[in-house]
């Protein structure tokens, strides 16, 4: 494989997973609002769980990129992880249905990002480590579904119907943006490896990363 081959897979990679790692903060970060707002201790107790999971998963992505000599980034997505808070804080002022359809929502993008990541990753390692997570997710979501049942909220519902619709939208739009912010990320990554008597080479890997993100987001 040649070099620019190799640079280019390295830092999609690490920027991949770096996009990973700042979805879970975004997670964390609005799990802190459900819980605090949440009524019902059973369904806090839950999410407290479920936030652990989330925090699992900020140690283990973080660990694979210090393993494959990245740089993690700690902190949420920029713009995106700002609306997803936004929306879990609406969703807090609308009341017990209203904020776990806003739980909802921000879970879906989690689950349909690290199941697609899994499935396209060439590194085993990697791959397994993001299926468990993926499995998490996949958790995450259905007990949100489940439990606005018990409430009430029928899939079938009108209301339930136009939820899905925009959970859909803003899930893909997410996507799209934050692929955008993996291709910095990784024009970030190939300048920090000493990559700079490589400027085209860099510019080029990142814009494929970049798009590979973005198409990713744009799958169902």
């Amino acid at each position: 494989m040649s070099d620019a081959l190799v640079l280019a897979r390295d830092v999609t990679r690490i920027a991949t997973l770096n996009d990973l790692l700042q979805l879970d903060h975004d997670a964390v970060a609005g799990y802190g609002i459900a819980i605090g707002a949440l009524t019902n201790e059973s369904h806090r107790q839950t999410l407290r769980e479920f936030r652990a999971d989330h925090e699992r998963h900020i140690e283990e992505i973080t660990r694979l990129i210090q393993d494959r000599g990245g740089k993690p980034i700690q902190s949420p997505h920029l713009p995106t992880g700002v609306f997803k808070l936004a929306v879990q804080k609406a969703g807090a002022l609308g009341g017990q249905t209203a904020l776990l359809l806003a739980f909802k929502a921000n879970e879906r993008q989690a689950r349909d990002k690290y199941r697609r990541v899994a499935e396209s990753s060439d590194d085993l390692e990697v791959a397994d480590v993001l299926a468990r997570a993926a499995d998490d997710e996949i958790r995450h979501y259905d007990w949100a579904v489940r439990t606005l049942i018990e409430m009430g909220v029928s899939p079938d519902s009108t209301t339930a119907r136009i939820e899905r619709v925009i959970e859909i939208g803003s899930a893909r739009a997410a996507d799209v943006m934050e692929g955008l912010e993996t291709g910095a990320m990784a024009l970030f990554e190939g300048v920090r490896r000493g990559t700079k008597e490589q400027p085209l080479l860099v510019a080029v890997a990142a814009i494929g990363a970049g798009l590979v993100a973005s198409a990713l987001g744009r799958r169902k």
